[in-house]
């Protein structure tokens, strides 16, 4: 792994050494628009993966993108990975979201979605439970058809304590309470992230990868 791209991803998953107490809420950030060249290549990236446009996503990245931390990287290996020449490749509607969850900066480096940046968790393994409850969201008592609504959460910060099947948690609240949500109601902090880095003068995507 090129060692620019070591040292963002390890500022990314930096854990402070004073303990902070984990937020009920955490809204995203958006420290994108407000950086020179950085909005433009957003709403470039927007625009992409809108029309699903592979070729023109592939332009995109640098020369070597990170695809995981098994060490595969460069443009080819991405393309192959998320199956760019298919108009249904599951990267399109995961950019969708994300590209709606924020972008924070760390040193030279942007993430999006900003969660990653943002979450300071007590200690190491914290962050590998939290999950965000994207707006809407509705912590129900049950996992069965037809439970009972306990609160409709938005940006509310949770932390997984269950799975029931294919796609559903259970979480607890910051304030004790617990209950279920579909998954699609739900970002990990440990999921897909996107890292953003200047180049020679030109903003490119470095690296799109999930886990640690």
């Amino acid at each position: 792994m090129p060692r620019r791209l070591a040292l963002a991803l390890a500022l990314l998953l930096a854990v402070p050494t004073c303990a902070q107490a984990i937020p009920r809420k955490l809204p995203p950030v958006d420290q994108c628009k407000s950086t020179p060249g950085l909005g433009g290549f957003r709403d470039r990236l927007k625009q992409i993966v809108a029309k699903r446009d592979g070729k023109a996503f592939r332009v995109m990245l640098a020369p070597d993108v990170l695809v995981n931390f098994g060490g595969e990287a460069g443009p080819k290996a991405f393309a192959d990975t998320w199956h760019l020449n298919r108009g249904n490749s599951e990267l399109w509607p995961l950019l969708t979201q994300m590209l709606k969850l924020g972008c924070a900066g760390s040193g030279s480096s942007f993430v999006i979605p900003s969660l990653t940046d943002q979450l300071n968790p007590e200690s190491a393994d914290d962050i590998f439970d939290q999950m965000l409850a994207l707006p809407g969201a509705k912590l129900r008592k049950g996992f069965e058809p037809g439970s009972d609504t306990i609160a409709m959460l938005a940006w509310d910060l949770v932390t997984s304590i269950d799975r029931k099947g294919d796609d559903q948690t259970k979480v607890r609240l910051a304030d004790g309470r617990e209950g279920w949500l579909f998954d699609n109601e739900l970002y990990a902090a440990m999921s897909y992230r996107m890292v953003i880095e200047k180049r020679r003068g030109k903003w490119m995507i470095t690296a799109l990868v999930a886990g640690d």
